[in-house]
């Protein structure tokens, strides 16, 4: 035992690991870039042994003959590192055993499958535990992070949680678990991490063939070798090799388990759907990391863009491959809920998808997981959900009645608005003079509705600019045929993918042209005059009753039927409305004041759907 002075905690990393894996079985022993996973690991934290920042490093694995091979490894290879084996499911215990036989007083607990360890994120979880004297000290839940698979833990914490009564066999696998869904017995300390690592597009975790492929591959652009390669260096060899990530990213996503609660998510974006139904799903997920510090995942169909756009807000995401039927897409679901650990699963489809899927939906309360619906309220499939958000007007679908549902939120203040949206002042346009008209009909642009809406503002004769928003789920060589119509028609505007600083580009603008959709609701809530040119009689009836409810929204039609000559009529209506004494009056200030207010209703009633079944937060 290696002699520490007076009152220096005693520090020991504890790494479990162990052979068996449903998807990857013997992974602790594959090869990898000329040594056994394991000794990446190990090799790692050996260098903070060697600076006096860890005392002791384990070993703890199970004693079942599959891990023989592992435990003879380590002993052998590894006589330093001490060995700790005991029962498979009972992972804390290997735990208690580890801090008796070290006598720890501090444990970092390592997982063995994540080989690229952050030792500068360790070193500041340890700073944390000792300035705030916490049970425990793990990154900030609400987001995903590639330096995963640490955490630094009082001993005693540890001890006690063993010794609690209420310790489920869940908790005795997963060793930590119970301490963040019990904040108001432990101390739990949070800490920032390095914002480049704060990220869902880079899976670093061996747990797949194509993980395994994936952490190959990237030794080869390694010139010092994998296990000499810091996290940072390895964030940099991948900006510039992005084909690697690609290898592992529907490996879908290892649980940390180290928020209270976590979320999944099913909803589907596209070409055809347009991203209004990820994009809401999104912003709960990231309302409820903010308010309630819980976490979130997602489970899409494979559509372009809708991967990258998840990422980008900093989740994960799995793809369902395509063709699948509804009964295998849903025991997909269920099997995803379980390994991850999700506490409720959300839905949001348009009422196409709903339809296809209502037979189906009473399975996931069946299998123990509570139900949310977003939007689209169709009964009676709606019924079956534990709490129902219906932000956004839709025509009266027979059955449904928001009275008869026993949690139920219904109405524009439940819509969620962008989550940064600037100041009341007028922002300086690029154009110089004229009206800028902002044209958004939809992220997919479907039946090429944005091309029909330039060829009306060409019409109108207002001039000015015309911005132009696709989204990422537009089809390629859309963006390049709008911007050739834009010479063609002699007019004067971009045209963007980019949907991230639409709110700046409402306030810009003088009137907006929607498709119908989440973009629209948007509109209303930044008080921007709107006309729309649904593109479906369906959307044409929630658009009339949209426009019920906000003076400021105008229905020209619905294409088709609708031509173009109405559309530039509207055009001019609507700017001469603008120039006129009495627009402030219907300029949608109502409509302001009630979109998206509900949002902490909305967080209530997550909060109080996990306190009715009993989930811990």
């Amino acid at each position: 035992m290696t002699a520490v002075m007076a009152g220096t905690p005693r520090v020991v990393a504890v790494v479990q690991a162990r052979m068996g894996s449903s998807r990857l079985p013997g992974k602790m022993l594959a090869e990898l870039d000329g040594a056994p996973l394991v000794d990446h690991v190990l090799h790692r934290l050996m260098m903070l042994r060697r600076t006096g920042e860890l005392d002791v490093v384990v070993l703890a694995t199970s004693n079942e003959a599959a891990d023989d091979p592992l435990a003879a490894h380590v002993a052998e290879r590894w006589p330093d590192v001490t060995l700790v084996r005991g029962q498979e499911q009972r992972v804390l215990l290997r735990f208690v055993d580890a801090i008796q036989r070290t006598a720890a007083d501090v444990v970092v607990r390592v997982t063995g499958d994540c080989p690229l360890i952050n030792l500068n994120g360790i070193r500041q979880m340890l700073l944390a535990r000792q300035q705030h004297d916490a049970d425990i000290v793990n990154y900030r839940p609400g987001f995903e992070y590639v330096d995963k698979g640490v955490e630094v833990v009082a001993a005693a914490a540890l001890q006690a949680l063993a010794s609690d009564s209420t310790l489920t066999a869940h908790d005795a696998e997963h060793v930590t678990s119970a301490f963040y869904r019990s904040p108001q017995r432990y101390r739990i300390e949070y800490i920032d991490s390095d914002p480049d690592l704060r990220r869902g597009d880079l899976r670093l975790t061996v747990d797949t063939p194509a993980d395994l492929a994936f952490f190959r591959a990237l030794a080869d652009k390694c010139p010092n070798g994998l296990m000499n390669t810091p996290l940072t260096e390895v964030i940099a060899i991948l900006a510039g090799c992005p084909e690697l990530p690609a290898i592992n990213a529907d490996s879908g996503r290892k649980s940390a388990l180290h928020e209270p609660v976590r979320i999944g998510f099913r909803c589907d974006g596209g070409a055809s759907l347009g991203m209004g139904h990820v994009v809401g799903c999104l912003r709960l997920a990231r309302l409820l990391a903010d308010e309630l510090g819980w976490g979130a995942e997602f489970l899409v169909y494979e559509e372009p863009g809708v991967r990258e756009l998840i990422q980008s807000e900093g989740f994960t995401v799995e793809q369902l491959p395509s063709g699948q039927s509804v009964a295998q897409e849903f025991q997909r679901l269920i099997e995803k809920a379980s390994e991850s650990d999700w506490s409720a699963v959300v839905m949001n489809f348009d009422r196409q998808g709903l339809e296809y899927r209502q037979s189906a939906f009473a399975d996931i309360r069946k299998a123990g997981w509570p139900l949310v619906f977003m939007d689209n309220p169709l009964p009676p499939g709606c019924y079956e959900s534990d709490l129902l958000v219906n932000a956004l007007p839709h025509p009266d679908y027979p059955g449904y009645d928001p009275r008869q549902h026993p949690s139920c939120l219904d109405g524009l203040e439940y819509f969620l608005r962008p989550s940064e949206v600037p100041g009341d002042e007028k922002l300086e346009t690029k154009h110089g003079s004229g009206p800028r008209i902002l044209v958004a009909m939809g992220g997919g642009n479907l039946n090429g509705l944005t091309q029909r809406v330039l060829e009306a503002f060409a019409e109108s004769g207002v001039g000015g600019f015309a911005d132009i928003v696709v989204g990422l789920a537009a089809p390629a060589g859309t963006v390049q045929q709008l911007q050739q119509s834009l010479e063609r028609l002699n007019l004067c505007g971009e045209v963007s993918v980019n949907v991230s600083d639409l709110p700046r580009r409402m306030r810009m603008a003088d009137i907006g042209l929607s498709g119908l959709g989440l973009t629209t609701y948007e509109m209303a809530a930044l008080e921007l005059p709107t006309l729309i040119v649904a593109n479906s009689p369906f959307n044409a009836e929630v658009a009339a009753g949209y426009c019920r409810q906000y003076a400021g929204a105008r229905l020209v039609g619905f294409w088709p039927s609708v031509t173009v000559a109405e559309i530039a009529s509207a055009v001019r209506d609507a700017m001469s409305l603008k120039s006129s004494a009495d627009f402030d009056e219907r300029d949608g200030k109502s409509a302001d004041r009630v979109v998206g207010i509900g949002k902490d209703e909305i967080v209530q009633a997550f909060r109080d759907l996990m306190t009715n079944k009993g989930v811990k937060q």
